[in-house]
C-alpha cells in the first residue's frame, strides 16, 4: 500500500491511501490528522502490524468510515488496531509534552480506562525508541515538505529491516 500526503496552504491537506489492489481511499485532513496518520505509519511499520489502521484500509475500508460514528461502531477492531490507535496518540503526546518516564505504564493506564478485554501492549525500550526515532524523522520530513508537494510512503505490512 502507498500513503500519499499532499501539503496544502489555504485548504486542508489531502491524505490518500493507494491499496495493493489499485483502489484508493482519501480524505481532507488538518495538521493533527496528518501527524496522527504518520504516527500510525511509524508504529505499524516498526511493529509489523498487518491488521491495524493501515491493514484495515488496505483491506477495503474507506478512511472516512472513521469519521462516521455509526460506521465506526460496526467496525471489527483487532488487538493490533486498538494498540496502534492508542499508542499513536501517546507518541504524539510525547512529541508535544516530552517523553514519558515509563511509556508502558502510561499505555497500561490508558488501556485500563477503556475497559478492554486484553491488556496494553508491553513494548521493549528498543522498540519504543525505534518508533520515537522513526516518527520524529517522518514529522521532520513533513514539516520540511514544501507546500504543494506530496510525501509518498510505502507500507508492505512487514516490519522495518526485514
Amino acid at each position: 500500500m502507498e500513503l500519499q500526503i499532499t501539503k496544502n496552504t489555504a485548504k486542508p491537506h489531502i491524505v490518500l491511501y493507494k491499496r495493493d489492489n489499485g483502489t484508493e481511499t482519501w480524505m481532507q485532513a488538518d495538521d493533527y490528522f496528518v501527524r496522527h496518520d504518520l504516527s500510525h505509519y511509524a508504529i505499524e511499520k516498526t511493529l509489523g502490524y498487518s491488521t491495524a489502521f493501515m491493514g484495515m484500509l488496505n483491506n477495503g475500508m474507506d478512511i472516512r468510515d472513521f469519521e462516521n460514528r455509526e460506521k465506526r461502531k460496526q467496525l471489527t477492531v483487532t488487538k493490533e488496531a486498538w494498540y496502534a490507535e492508542n499508542i499513536a496518540n501517546l507518541f504524539l503526546i510525547e512529541i508535544a509534552q516530552g517523553k514519558f518516564d515509563d511509556f508502558n505504564q502510561v499505555a497500561s493506564s490508558a488501556f485500563a480506562n477503556m475497559s478492554l478485554d486484553f491488556p496494553a501492549p508491553q513494548l521493549s525500550e528498543t522498540v519504543i525508541d525505534a518508533v520515537r526515532k522513526y516518527l520524529e524523522e517522518l514529522l521532520q520530513s513533513w514539516n520540511s515538505l514544501p507546500y504543494g508537494q506530496t510525501m509518498v510512503l510505502t507500507f508492505d505490512m512487514a516490519p522495518m529491516g526485514s
